[in-house]
């Protein structure tokens, strides 16, 4: 028995030995189908049949058949055990595209035996149908962040000095001031930003709230004008009187 073992072994390695030793063309495999674009729908498991034959001059063994997937999906692999001359083996993959998908791919159709010493790729057009995802604003660099929690915290400064200067309670609007500081200094810029933003709004009402109130008009009667008018009118009425 164990002889037996060892002559299947040996076997097997001069089988790959011989298999290494013939050209890239001795192990030529055609991709029957698919052929055109595959239609595919977002989150829904698709089967794939792939044709393929051994158009060369060596028999293949444990071909693994495999497709990749647009963005992360999933798909599974199919096994050919032996793939003969001039002959045709179907492979029926599943395949599932994730929800985020959409539109057109050109994916690899991966063949690969590690005994044939075969490993090749070729490209499959994939169509994933379904709803088109919205668009992700990118995220802003660090960069343009810390430029903007500059400009955030100068403007709070401004209003708490600006609330303080009018001699009001600036506490509140300073202990967040005070936290927003401490984001920047640990390079949490957005949560400076928004932190800056609120103390600014904060001081700003303050500031609001504590404008004293504008002064209403008021008339005043000036009595010694009145006093002044009176003796003048008696004046003019004695005079009247003596030159009649």
């Amino acid at each position: 028995m164990r002889g037996f073992l060892f002559l299947v072994a040996v076997f097997l390695v001069v089988a790959g030995s011989f298999a290494a030793g013939h050209s890239q063309d001795g192990r030529s495999i055609e991709i029957i189908h698919p052929k055109d674009t595959i239609n595919l729908t977002q989150g829904e498991t698709s089967e794939i049949h792939v044709n393929i034959k051994n158009t060369g001059d060596l028999t293949i063994a444990n071909l693994n058949v495999s497709l990749e997937t647009p963005e992360g999906g999933y798909s599974d692999h199919g096994l050919v055990k032996f793939l003969y001359m001039g002959v045709n083996e179907t492979v029926t993959l599943k395949i599932t595209p994730v929800t985020s998908a959409h539109g057109e791919y050109d994916l690899n159709l991966r063949l690969f035996s590690t005994l044939s010493g075969l490993d090749e790729s070729r490209p499959v057009k994939v169509r994933v149908l379904g709803e088109k995802p919205p668009d992700v604003p990118s995220p802003k660099n660090e960069t343009v962040l810390k430029s903007e929690a500059d400009e955030m915290i100068s403007r709070a400064r401004g209003s708490i000095q600006k609330a303080l200067n009018a001699g009001l309670d600036v506490t509140s609007a300073s202990n967040v001031f005070s936290r927003a500081i401490e984001s920047y200094n640990e390079g949490n810029y957005t949560e400076a930003i928004q932190l800056a933003e609120l103390a600014r709004q904060n001081s700003e009402n303050l500031i609001a709230v504590g404008k004293p109130p504008k002064e209403e008009w008021s008339f005043e009667f000036d009595y010694t004008l009145i006093l002044l008018l009176l003796v003048f009118i008696i004046i003019i009425i004695g005079v009247n009187k003596y030159l009649i």
